[in-house]
């Protein structure tokens, strides 16, 4: 497993997402996101302090990872997470197990999943281990 800091963004309301997160983290995974910590509900106490820390754990990783099943959309924070991370020439990768995106317009995730910063890959393990490349 690469050692360099990685954020991920998937669906907060869906438990097993944040559980999976730190378990990979317990694993060695130096994942710096912290709302995988607080992801009950009532747990965050402040959610402008949230978005703060988000900016800045977005913005101390080398990648960030976007992890989305079917039956988790719509998506809402984890969009403005990606655009964020984008934002800041991040590169996204995107593990999206069975779901089908419409080939013109990507839906249900959109358009900006064909922007040249994102990367499908087939599981959350391999985005963790790919390189680190620099948006061009």
């Amino acid at each position: 497993m690469i050692n360099t800091p990685i954020y991920v963004a998937s669906r907060a309301s869906i438990p097993a997402r944040a559980a999976m997160w730190r378990d990979l983290r317990a694993t060695g995974a130096m994942i710096v996101s912290t709302w995988i910590d607080e992801d009950g509900e009532g747990e965050t106490v402040c959610f402008t302090e949230l978005w703060e820390r988000i900016e800045q754990e977005i913005r101390s990783a080398d990648r960030m990872v976007l992890y989305v099943e079917a039956e988790d959309f719509p998506l809402k924070g984890a969009l403005i997470e990606v655009g964020m991370a984008l934002a800041m020439g991040k590169r996204v990768f995107v593990v999206a197990p069975g779901v089908t995106l419409h080939p013109r317009s990507m839906r249900p995730l959109g358009s900006w999943a064909a922007h040249p910063g994102v990367s499908f890959v087939d599981t959350v393990q391999q985005a963790l281990i790919r390189g680190f490349e620099p948006i061009a």
